[in-house]
């Protein structure tokens, strides 16, 4: 439209196909299931941005009809980057999304441990169409040594469902929906030297699920990480070049079980009584890793790249997932720790020509 002001539309068309197959030996019975979902997208965003680039502003959105649900969806879209100086800048970003393939789990614990996933497509039912607002403020600062960035979040997504939650509590078999809630920030440190780089970064979560049809409706996600912290040294000189980083963040929730663990009113199926959802963590995750890489020319065409890592320096003993189950011959309850691995070295060489 001018040197400053750009208008682009489009029309997006997705088509999107799930087959689910189910077989089982005893009783024998099979059955194959698809689903199709058609989704129409109208695009259109306006651009602003000023001849010297210091000014620069992007307002659109999207307008989705999905054909399967008769349902019209507006998702704006909006990111603004303002330059405050030479080396300071804040951009804000802010936009809507849906989406209606996602993911369920029918037993967590199905074959040999092997969790059970399925791609599913939403029914407007027992699975919606999920749906996200987000939006994030930033600064960052950069001049020839360092960089410093500054974010932060909010964002609520609709429509989740329990079973994609991967619940090993009083919830693994409830069919519910909600939404859950995220507000946080990161903050990102990085200073260059002449043959050195090291960074350090931190982030703040603070993450709640809402299901009003569960016996408890408000409670942290299974997958937050309230702190987390990271850092790493990368020295490069000439073909070598060494890092080491390590990993520290707090323990992911987790629910324990109640003083009275066993409800033994049915004896032919004992159940485990379990405390408020998520109402403990798991202990602080720490890792410490190693790398090294070397190049060698052998000619204008061939070289040899060599490189070892050690993944886990320190043999730390990190639990990464807890739940609980009865044990029939014990008649107790067993607790089952996943841990993250052990040392681990290992080492590549690839030859290039």
């Amino acid at each position: 439209m001018s040197k400053k002001i750009t208008l682009n539309s489009g029309y997006q068309f997705d088509e999107i196909g799930v087959t689910n197959s189910d077989e089982i030996n005893t009783p024998l019975f099979s059955r194959n299931i698809k689903e199709v979902s058609i989704t129409h997208t109208g695009i259109a965003e306006l651009k602003f941005q000023t001849l010297d680039s210091r000014t620069f502003l992007n307002f659109g959105g999207r307008l989705n009809y999905f054909e399967k649900f008769n349902s019209v969806f507006i998702e704006p879209r909006l990111q603004f980057h303002q330059a405050i100086s030479n080396t300071l800048s804040i951009e804000l970003l802010a936009e809507a999304k849906s989406q209606t393939l996602s993911q369920i789990i029918d037993l967590q614990q199905d074959f040999l441990g092997i969790e059970k996933r399925r791609w599913t497509l939403a029914n407007d039912g027992t699975i919606p169409i999920q749906r996200s607002n987000q939006w994030s403020v930033g600064l960052t600062y950069k001049d020839n040594k360092w960089l410093v960035t500054w974010d932060n979040f909010y964002k609520k997504v609709n429509g989740v469902t329990s079973s994609s939650q991967g619940f090993q509590n009083q919830f693994e078999f409830s069919r519910s929906s909600g939404s859950y809630e995220v507000i946080g920030t990161e903050l990102l440190l990085q200073r260059s030297f002449k043959k050195l780089q090291t960074w350090l970064s931190y982030s703040f979560n603070d993450n709640k699920y809402l299901f009003r049809d569960l016996s408890t409706t408000n409670f942290p996600n299974n997958f937050e990480l309230t702190h987390v912290l990271s850092t790493a040294i990368v020295y490069d000189w000439k073909q070598f070049k060494v890092a080491i980083g390590g990993k520290w963040h707090s323990g992911k929730p987790v629910t324990n079980t109640a003083s009275n663990n066993i409800n033994i009113d049915n004896p032919s199926n004992p159940q485990i009584v379990y405390d408020l959802p998520n109402n403990s963590n798991l202990p602080d995750y720490f890792q410490l890793n190693f790398s090294a890489l070397r190049d060698w020319k052998i000619s204008s065409r061939v070289s040899i790249q060599g490189g070892f890592s050690i993944l886990n320096l320190l043999n730390k003993s990190n639990i990464i997932q807890k739940y609980y189950r009865i044990n029939s011959t014990q008649d107790g309850i067993e607790t089952v720790n996943t841990y993250s691995l052990k040392r681990t070295p290992n080492l590549n060489v690839k030859l290039s020509f």
